[in-house]
């Protein structure tokens, strides 16, 4: 399935049944939902401007390459990842935190040249108990902004 070019209010994972690959290209998306969705095919999300973007408990199975976006909105990804295939997030600037709570990367995480103007806890949390796990490699290079906050970013 590919959407491009396009402006949409609402895009949601339950609109994806049947499909080997997901990509969505050049778009503005008011609120994209991927919010208790676990992901049997590869999803590719680039060039968008998203407003809110909901991905809370998400398993990106197949991986997802998420690449030069604009995230408008603070990011809840809460005990996600689960990634058999590796996670590719490069490029993007978040406007508002990223919070990474209780996530955990069986596969390659590579986290590269983005901007988190408020920052994120994907390092943070350490002694919380919620802290996030990585089985597999983490890649992280030329980012700005700070990524091992503590907290939920939302105090």
């Amino acid at each position: 399935m590919k959407i491009e070019n396009k402006i949409l209010n609402e895009l949601d994972s339950s609109e994806f049944n049947n499909v080997e690959l997901l990509h969505i290209l050049n778009s503005q998306i008011k609120n994209l939902n991927f919010d208790f969705f676990e992901s049997k095919f590869e999803i590719i999300i680039e060039n968008c401007i998203i407003d809110n973007l909901s991905i809370h408990s998400c398993w990106f199975e197949e991986g997802l390459t998420f690449k030069s976006n604009h995230v408008m909105n603070y990011v809840n990804y809460q005990m996600g990842g689960h990634n058999k295939k590796n996670i590719n997030i490069t490029g993007n600037i978040f406007h508002d935190f990223v919070n990474f709570f209780d996530c955990h990367f069986e596969n390659q995480l590579l986290i590269e040249k983005n901007i988190f103007l408020l920052g994120s806890n994907l390092l943070g949390n350490k002694n919380e108990g919620f802290a996030n796990t990585f089985e597999s490699e983490i890649i992280i290079k030329e980012n700005i902004g700070n990524l091992d906050l503590d907290g939920l970013g939302n105090e």
